[in-house]
């Protein structure tokens, strides 16, 4: 008996694309997603609002001042940076954590769609030739 050549030596592991699409398709973690865009938004807010306090002048920002609308205790303050940091912290984890489970679903939807053509495909070419 002959072994075809087109078969693939299951020894040797995963080709360089098998192991692209594995890590492409691979689900995010959304604790940790959540932590760096909660860091990156806290930060960004903390040293615009260093920035302003360290530039100086008679008014000074009154464009960041209004989020203090959003966040509570928020002010052009050293102690408002900090809150901004926390409230920062906060908002972004919340939209680092969704984003990562929205996407793991949705992948999750995408692999199970996948798995149905393939197993119809499957069972339509076992019906066409028997």
């Amino acid at each position: 008996m002959t072994i075809p050549q087109n078969t693939k030596n299951w020894d040797q592991g995963p080709t360089a694309a098998e192991q692209i699409i594995v890590q492409s398709l691979a689900k995010l973690d959304a604790k940790a997603l959540g932590i760096a865009i909660g860091l990156l938004f806290g930060l960004i807010i903390f040293f615009a609002t260093n920035m302003l306090l360290y530039k100086g002048g008679k008014v000074v920002g009154p464009n960041l001042a209004l989020m203090g609308h959003f966040f509570v205790g928020y002010e052009i303050s050293f102690a408002g940076s900090v809150v901004g940091f926390i409230y920062g912290l906060m908002a972004g984890f919340v939209i680092g954590w969704l984003t990562a489970v929205i996407r793991n679903f949705l992948l999750t939807i995408y692999m199970h769609v996948l798995r149905l053509k393939g197993s119809l495909s499957a069972v339509n070419d076992y019906i066409d030739n028997p």
